[in-house]
């Protein structure tokens, strides 16, 4: 008879990948929005975000995010593609796309090749 395979309880690290979203006004240049929130998804060409609030849809946006692990926080610029309520929790969910101008966005993409 063969003996029951038991289960190793082996621990989990749950990352939580936090991202800072802000938006100036561009005719009073002052921030208009800054909103908290976790990285869902990261790719080379962009993000997925659960934000504390909705951002506006098709404006660029400064966008922080710190990836455990690593050193200072990447700070990228992106436009809002979709916003969406979050079904199973509170805040919304952003999809951004990067914006592949600066140097700062080529390091990011450096990571995922």
């Amino acid at each position: 008879m063969a003996r029951p395979r038991l289960r190793r309880n082996i621990p989990s690290l749950h990352t939580e990948e936090r991202a800072i979203i802000s938006a100036m006004d561009v005719h009073t240049e002052a921030p208009a929005l800054k909103c908290y929130g976790i990285a869902l998804g990261l790719s080379s060409e962009g993000l997925q975000i659960l934000a504390d609030e909705p951002v506006p849809t098709g404006e660029l946006l400064d966008i922080s995010i710190s990836l455990q692990g690593q050193g200072p926080a990447h700070n990228l610029k992106g436009v809002a593609r979709s916003v969406s309520a979050c079904d199973h929790q509170p805040g919304y969910i952003v999809g951004i796309d990067i914006v592949p101008d600066n140097q700062a966005a080529r390091l990011w993409r450096r990571q995922f090749h």
